[in-house]
């Protein structure tokens, strides 16, 4: 069972090279992994994915929301608090996740969508 998850582009506020007060950081960390839960919930209903303690596909591929350059390094740090957000909702520790990130053309507002692949 493939799952997908639509998420928004992640906030200005989780990237390693904001600098933004801890208060405001932390409000954004918070909405990104409840954001990224509640959309995985809503992917999968009530099933959880058995993976029998082997690694899991978790392959991101990110839509820009212009043609600007940007380092993967920092959208994939960006997308850490959807990523604790996505195994919560899934019942599973992020540790088995084997992540890939992939880019795709730009779109309005930018977006991601999480592929997960036991």
């Amino acid at each position: 069972m493939s799952v997908l998850i639509e998420l928004g582009w992640p906030a200005k506020a989780l990237s390693p090279n904001a600098r933004e007060h801890f208060m405001t950081v932390s409000r954004f960390k918070k909405a990104a992994k409840d954001t990224a839960f509640w959309a995985t919930r809503a992917a999968i209903g009530l099933n959880k994915i058995d993976h029998n303690g082997e690694r899991i596909a978790f392959v991101i591929t990110a839509y820009p929301p212009d043609k600007r350059a940007r380092d993967d390094d920092n959208l994939i740090a960006s997308m850490k608090f959807a990523r604790d957000g996505i195994a919560k909702a899934l019942g599973i520790d992020d540790k088995y996740f084997d992540q890939r990130l992939q880019w795709g053309e730009p779109v309005t507002n930018g977006k991601v969508v999480v592929e997960v692949k036991p």
